[in-house]
C-alpha cells in the first residue's frame, strides 16, 4: 500500500481521519474484529463511540457502525442481580440475559420467562408421528391387501401399536430438535459475553440497549454496586484482554492496550474506563483460537453420541436373532437319517401339527412329554401298550386310527391325522415320540412301505399344517374337506361325530355365530360340547380366504 494510504490508516486510529478522504483515494478499510473503540473529535463536537466491524467499508463517504450496545455487569450477590434485572425491566429494557453458577429461582422469576416453547415441538412431533403411523399402515394395507379371515382390510385396532410407537418416536425426536434450536445449540461460534467467574460463584447480567438509553442502563447497573462492568458493541467477539475485549474491567480501571501506533495517548471512554486507543491491526485474531476450541468441543460431543449409538448397535446386532418361519413341506427319501426325522417331528409337535394343544401338561389327552402315571415317557412305554405291537407300529396306528387305542380315562376326541398331515410328517412325529425315552427305529423304508412316493400327500387335501390357504377350491364341501373340518364334524354321514353335526345347522344358529365359531373357536361351545372347548385350533382365519370363509358360512347356514 502506498505511503499516503499507510499514513491515512495510521491517522485513522489516532485522529479519526475523515472517511471521505479515504474514499477519494480509493482505499477500502477492512477492519478486524478487535472489540476496541476509537474516539473522534471534529469541530468541537462531543466525542462519539464508533465500533468497527469485520469487513466494514465506507459507503457514500460514511462509516456504517453498530447502533446497539451491550452492558455486562458482574455481581457477588444474587439479590443485586435480581434487583438489577427488575429495575432494567421496569425501565422498559427487555433484552436481558442472566448468568448463574447454579439454577436460581429468583433470577428466573425476575426475568419473567414464558412457558417453554419446546412443548409445542413435542406436541407437533407427536401428532405428526401418529398421523404418519396411521397413514403408513393404512396405505400399506390398501396397496398390499392380505385378507385374514374375511376381516376388513383397514383394521384400526391393529394399527394402534404402530400409531403409538410412531407418535412416541417423532415426539421424542422433535422434542430434542426443539431443545437444540431454542437453546441455540451447538455453539458454532464462541459466546460473545461470558466470564468464567459466572461458573465459579458470581452472577452476571447482560443487557443490550440503544445508544440513547445507554446512560440509563449504565446507571441502573452501577446502582447495584457491581464488582465489574464492561461495555461492548453487540456481536463483538472478545479478545482475551483489554477493554471491550471480553475480559473483566473493574469500574474506573485504566488499561494501556498495544496498538498500531505506540505513541497513542490514553483517553477516557463513556464507560468511565481509561485506555489507550489502538490501531486496527494488532496482530493475530484471538477469535480464531476460540472458534477452533469451540469446534473441537462440539466434535467431542458428536463423537461421544455417535460412539454410544455405534456401540449399542454393535451389541444389539451381535445377539442371536430367532426368526419364526412356516414349516416347509417334508420330503424324505430312503436314506433319511433319524436325526432329520426327529428334528422335523419336534417342529411339528410344537407347531403346525397342534399336538401340544392336547398332549401337553394338564390337558385333555395323555401327556406324552413326561412320565404318565408312573409308566415312563411315551418312548419308553409305547412298546408295552399292546402285545405284539412294537413302539413304532403302536404310534403310527395311534396317529392314523386314533380310536384303535383309547387310554383309560380319556375321551376319544382325536381325529385321523392323515387328514391334515402328509405321510412324511406322520412318520416324523413317530420318530420324535420314539426319541422321548426310547430308540428311534423309523427309517426311509417305512415311509415308502406305506404305499406313497416320497413328498406326496397321504390323503387328498392333506396340508402341511403350517397356515396359509389349504386349498384354492371354491366349492364349500371341498374347502371343508381340505381343512379337516370333517375330522370332527359330520355332514351327510361323512366325517367323525366328535363335534356338533353340520346336518341342519342352519336351523339352529345364524351366519354370525358360524363365522365367529370358525375364526374364534374359543368364543363359545355348543350345548353338550363344553368339554371340547379349546380343541378346535384358531387357525382357520389364516387358512381361509375371505371368499372361502363366506362360501362355507353360507353353505352351512342353508343346511336346514
Amino acid at each position: 500500500m502506498g505511503s499516503d494510504a499507510s499514513a491515512g490508516i495510521r491517522g485513522l486510529g489516532d485522529l479519526g481521519l475523515r472517511a471521505d478522504l479515504l474514499h477519494a483515494r480509493g482505499v477500502h478499510l477492512l477492519a478486524r474484529w478487535v472489540g476496541r473503540t476509537a474516539e473522534r473529535s471534529e469541530g468541537g463536537h462531543d466525542r462519539t463511540r464508533v465500533t468497527w466491524r469485520a469487513g466494514a467499508r465506507f459507503r457514500r463517504g460514511r462509516l456504517m457502525a453498530n447502533s446497539t450496545v451491550g452492558l455486562l455487569a458482574s455481581f457477588d450477590y444474587v439479590d443485586s442481580a435480581v434487583n438489577a434485572i427488575g429495575e432494567l425491566r421496569a425501565a422498559g429494557l427487555k433484552k436481558i440475559t442472566a448468568f448463574m453458577p447454579y439454577p436460581e429461582a429468583q433470577i428466573e422469576e425476575a426475568l419473567q420467562y414464558d412457558q417453554s416453547p419446546v412443548r409445542v415441538w413435542a406436541l407437533a412431533g407427536g401428532l405428526l408421528g401418529a398421523a404418519g403411523g396411521l397413514a403408513i399402515t393404512s396405505f400399506t394395507s390398501m396397496d398390499w391387501p392380505l385378507v385374514t379371515g374375511g376381516k376388513p382390510i383397514l383394521s384400526i385396532p391393529a394399527y394402534v401399536i404402530i400409531t403409538f410407537e410412531m407418535m412416541v418416536l417423532f415426539g421424542a425426536l422433535s422434542t430434542v430438535i426443539g431443545l437444540f434450536i431454542n437453546s441455540r445449540l451447538p455453539y458454532v461460534k464462541p459466546m460473545v459475553v461470558y466470564d468464567p467467574e459466572f461458573s465459579a460463584g458470581k452472577f452476571g447480567v447482560y443487557v443490550t440497549v440503544a445508544p440513547d438509553r445507554l446512560d440509563r442502563a449504565r446507571g441502573i447497573l452501577k446502582g447495584q454496586d457491581p464488582a465489574e462492568m464492561r461495555e461492548d458493541p453487540v456481536g463483538v467477539a472478545h479478545a482475551p484482554t483489554g477493554v471491550g475485549s471480553g475480559s473483566e474491567v473493574p469500574v474506573g480501571t485504566a488499561y494501556a492496550s498495544s496498538g498500531f501506533d505506540p505513541g497513542s495517548e490514553s483517553r477516557e471512554t463513556p464507560a468511565g474506563v481509561a485506555h489507550a486507543s489502538s490501531g486496527f491491526d494488532s496482530g493475530a485474531d484471538p477469535r480464531e483460537d476460540d472458534s477452533r476450541g469451540m469446534l473441537l468441543e462440539n466434535l467431542k460431543i458428536f463423537a461421544v453420541v455417535l460412539g454410544s449409538l455405534g456401540t449399542f448397535t454393535l451389541v444389539a446386532n451381535s445377539i442371536p436373532q430367532v426368526q419364526s418361519e412356516v414349516p416347509l413341506e417334508l420330503s424324505f427319501g430312503a436314506d433319511v437319517s433319524a436325526e432329520e426325522l426327529m428334528f422335523s417331528g419336534e417342529a411339528l409337535y410344537n407347531g403346525g401339527g397342534n399336538c401340544i394343544s392336547c398332549h401337553g401338561t394338564g390337558t385333555r389327552a395323555p401327556n406324552l412329554l413326561t412320565d404318565h402315571a408312573g409308566t415312563g415317557v411315551i418312548g419308553a412305554r409305547c412298546g408295552n401298550r399292546v402285545a405284539g405291537e412294537d413302539c413304532k407300529a403302536y404310534l403310527y396306528a395311534s396317529l392314523t386310527d386314533p380310536n384303535a387305542f383309547i387310554v383309560e380315562g380319556f375321551d376319544p376326541i382325536m381325529t385321523d391325522m392323515r387328514i391334515q398331515l402328509s405321510n412324511e410328517q406322520i412318520w416324523a412325529l413317530v420318530a420324535y415320540l420314539e426319541s422321548l425315552g426310547g430308540e428311534v427305529t423309523v427309517t426311509g423304508e417305512d415311509i415308502i412301505a406305506t404305499g406313497e412316493a416320497p413328498g406326496t400327500a397321504a390323503a387328498s387335501g392333506a396340508t402341511a399344517g403350517a397356515g396359509g390357504p389349504a386349498t384354492a377350491a371354491t366349492d364349500p364341501l371341498e374347502i371343508m374337506r381340505a381343512n379337516a373340518c370333517l375330522g370332527c364334524h359330520v355332514f351327510n354321514e361323512e366325517g367323525v361325530p366328535l363335534g356338533p353335526s353340520f346336518d341342519g345347522i342352519g336351523a339352529r344358529v345364524d351366519a354370525d355365530y358360524i363365522r365367529e365359531s370358525i375364526l374364534d373357536p374359543a368364543a363359545g361351545a355348543a350345548g353338550g360340547f363344553e368339554n371340547l372347548t379349546g380343541l378346535m385350533p384358531p387357525i382357520f382365519g389364516n387358512q381361509l380366504t375371505a371368499s372361502q370363509l363366506e362360501a362355507v358360512v353360507q353353505f352351512l347356514v342353508n343346511q336346514r
